[in-house]
């Protein structure tokens, strides 16, 4: 429990630090010509800038909530699976082989593929 509660903390770090960047992001890739050939937003930091203009901080973490609700369990499955299939999987002397690491996340990513793909 304690490392799942850990292993969703990280992914909704996660989510919370890259989110400003994918609403750029998204900003630009759906942005409409207003007039011809002008776009709202010249480059990645004028988006940022009139988002902060018109609105305001927490305008940048709009949208946030619903997707901190679907990566923090995703990641804890992820995370949590990972660490439990290399603590199972490490051998005798303590060491973890390549090959055991990659078992152990692909064992992890399917597992977290398994239970969240339905929510998603």
């Amino acid at each position: 429990m304690y490392r799942f509660a850990l292993s969703g903390i990280a992914g909704a770090t996660g989510a919370i630090v890259t989110h400003t960047i994918d609403l750029v992001k998204t900003r630009l890739q759906n942005q409409r010509i207003y007039l011809p050939g002008e776009l709202l937003y010249k480059n990645s930091f004028d988006c940022f800038s009139k988002v902060l203009r018109f609105d305001g901080f927490f305008g940048l973490y709009r949208g946030l909530l619903p997707q901190l609700v679907g990566i923090t369990p995703e990641k804890a499955i992820l995370l949590t699976v990972n660490d439990l299939m290399c603590d199972t999987l490490r051998s005798i002397d303590g060491t973890l082989p390549l090959y055991r690491e990659i078992i152990a996340g692909g064992t992890a990513g399917m597992c977290e593929t398994m239970i969240t793909n339905p929510v998603e």
